[in-house]
């Protein structure tokens, strides 16, 4: 067998499934309802669609496989608070969210766009900082990779640092049954505002869109695989990925969002991403050998998807208004 022409077949594949998914089923309903001025940013919003479906085979086949053979924790097969992780996984990887934070945001990116057009702004396009190395598509799709992963750190940092935000976050730390399920279980503001600031780092990078969205898919893929119920700590190689039993720490009740020793005072440890190369450097990593119990102390959220939200609103609000 020829293995150097596997990516190639598999590229392919993609290609024409991706064609045939847009003409298919989207380029008719984009007909009927007169849109086809948007066809080509739908046409790479498939992207999201296609990437999102082999996410949700890998989580199906893989992740919750692997879960069965070596669970961190000992929990029910099907838990109730799993249906509401369920719902948000579907909604983000199948590229609904995305899809809808494109239409709403499109013109405020295309403006900033053309203000750093305007003030020359020489973007930090990887590809230049060595050619004929960081030139290589590879080389620079991993060097995004860390640089997008740094981004995505401070922002998760500051998520822990303000209490208004952390009202918003904490629905994330609530659920006491950690799966393969559980990465997008998020405050949709709280979603909104990190999917501006990595779009437009992304932009300031120079990252192209179809790079954007692999990166992204990547991202999602192994972050569903850190919070699966998985007993894996990786030996040596802890320190260049986190593995799900690091980022159990960082959701483990009274570690992972509150200060060591002082409970209820904002802090945590385990703030990484991907790398925990951050965590090491600003003294937040700690590296478990048991799995602790997840959650938030003295918090107790609804099961149902919109009083989630409510919840979150109204907690933030809270903090905002004078004490």
């Amino acid at each position: 067998m020829n293995f150097a022409a596997i990516p190639s077949e598999i590229s392919n594949a993609y290609g024409v499934a991706q064609e045939w998914v847009f003409s298919n089923i989207v380029g008719p309903i984009l007909y009927q309802l007169d849109l086809m001025s948007w066809a080509e940013d739908v046409f790479d919003g498939v992207d999201w669609f296609l990437f999102g479906c082999i996410q949700i085979l890998l989580i199906v086949v893989v992740l919750r496989t692997w879960e069965r053979l070596a669970p961190a924790e000992v929990q029910e097969r099907f838990a109730s608070s799993t249906k509401a992780d369920l719902f948000y996984t579907l909604f983000h990887r199948l590229g609904i969210f995305h899809g809808l934070v494109f239409i709403a945001l499109s013109g405020f990116f295309f403006e900033i766009d053309s203000v750093l057009h305007d003030f020359r702004f020489d973007r930090f396009n990887v590809e230049n900082w060595w050619p004929g190395i960081t030139s290589i598509p590879v080389v620079s799709f991993l060097l995004y990779l860390v640089l997008l992963d740094f981004v995505d750190y401070c922002y998760h940092r500051a998520s822990h640092a303000f209490n208004w935000w952390w009202q918003l976050h904490a629905l994330h730390h609530s659920q006491t049954v950690m799966t393969a399920w559980s990465d997008n279980r998020n405050h949709f503001l709280d979603d909104i505002m990190r999917a501006v600031v990595m779009a437009f780092f992304a932009l300031l990078f120079g990252v192209s869109p179809g790079q954007f969205i692999a990166l992204v898919a990547l991202s999602q893929f192994i972050q569903s695989w850190q919070h699966a119920n998985i007993k894996v700590h990786l030996g040596a190689a802890r320190y260049f990925l986190i593995s799900p039993m690091y980022h159990r720490m960082h959701h483990a009740v009274g570690y992972g969002h509150e200060a060591i020793g002082k409970p209820g005072v904002l802090g945590g440890c385990n703030f990484g991403i991907l790398f925990p190369w951050w965590d090491m450097a600003l003294k937040t990593a700690i590296f478990p050998k048991v799995a602790y119990p997840t959650g938030v102390r003295n918090l107790t959220v609804s099961q149902n998807v919109v009083m989630q939200q409510w919840q979150g609103l109204v907690h933030a609000f809270k903090e905002l208004l004078p004490k």
